[in-house]
């Protein structure tokens, strides 16, 4: 999958393409319908392009209270690697982006890019003041568009905004309905963020641009490591700061070393207990990992 930060990088396409826009934030079970749509669509093998933000709209629209992503973008882009998409277009949500209007949008990413197929969730709005709905895209009679109906859990609508509610409470088990898999991080691992203490016990602090967080407390997690899967248990403790940046410090527990590599993904598997007491979290020495109930440990 190639990734660019700007329309005028776009490389040249010899095919019309299909085309979805958004935050794509979580790639959770709502976004995952519009990409099988993509693919379905793509019937003569149509190259499958993604436009989405490199900062979460809402640091432009509402600097003072910005919403939290629930994936860092290395993260995001990813999770669309892995949903088959040829080329992801990471744009910088600015001054210029938002005074632009649906058509001098439309009209400009045509020029360079053959769009035959629009495909985007129902409540989708483009250009200055979301002035371009369904009705005014389908006037541009620039490509094809289709807006598909929002997905539900349960009931409940599927969206990046309900999903984050769910994780700021610790509620790992609807997450993973709406994520349709477990809630994970993947983030740098090197000596610059990470202190290793022994083969076993990690400390671990990073900063993450602006992403949703957990309850602090203790948790059984998989990492996964070159492919390795490593039961553990994170003592996870999320802060944000003043100017709303976000702090994880994880104090991490496994099973079996690490091996080398620049980037983990820990995914959260259950809610163990409160974090300990005090100002840091220095779990025991002894083995924890024998000390836990079978039920909690990492399956």
């Amino acid at each position: 999958m190639k990734v660019i930060n700007s329309i005028f990088d776009i490389p040249y396409f010899e095919k019309p393409v299909l085309l979805t826009i958004g935050v794509y934030d979580g790639v959770h079970l709502g976004h995952q319908a519009i990409l099988k749509q993509l693919h379905k669509e793509s019937k003569k093998k149509e190259k499958k392009v993604v436009i989405t933000f490199s900062n979460h709209p809402s640091t432009y629209l509402s600097p003072n209270s910005p919403a939290p992503l629930l994936f860092p973008l290395n993260q995001r882009l990813k999770l669309l690697e892995e949903q088959g998409i040829d080329l992801v277009i990471a744009l910088p949500f600015d001054t210029e982006f938002a005074n632009q209007t649906y058509e001098e949008f439309f009209q400009s990413l045509c020029k360079k890019l053959p769009i035959k197929h629009l495909i985007v969730g129902d409540d989708a709005r483009f250009g200055k003041g979301r002035d371009g709905g369904p009705d005014e895209i389908e006037d541009l009679s620039l490509f094809q568009t289709t807006y598909l109906p929002k997905e539900t859990c349960q009931k409940e609508l599927i969206s990046s905004r309900n999903i984050r509610s769910y994780l700021e409470k610790g509620d790992l088990k609807k997450v993973k309905k709406m994520l349709g898999r477990p809630y994970s991080l993947r983030l740098p691992f090197d000596a610059l963020n990470v202190i290793c203490e022994d083969d076993l016990h990690y400390k671990w602090i990073t900063g993450a641009q602006k992403v949703c967080l957990l309850p602090s407390a203790v948790y059984a997690v998989n990492l996964y490591a070159e492919r390795k899967k490593i039961p553990g248990i994170a003592f996870y403790r999320g802060s944000y700061s003043m100017n709303n940046e976000t702090e994880v410090s994880l104090t991490l527990i496994f099973e079996k070393e690490v091996p080398p590599t620049d980037e983990i993904e820990i995914v959260f598997l259950s809610y163990l207990h409160d974090e300990l007491d005090g100002e840091t979290m220095t779990p025991f020495k002894a083995d924890p990992l024998q000390t836990l109930k079978p039920e909690f440990l990492p399956s």
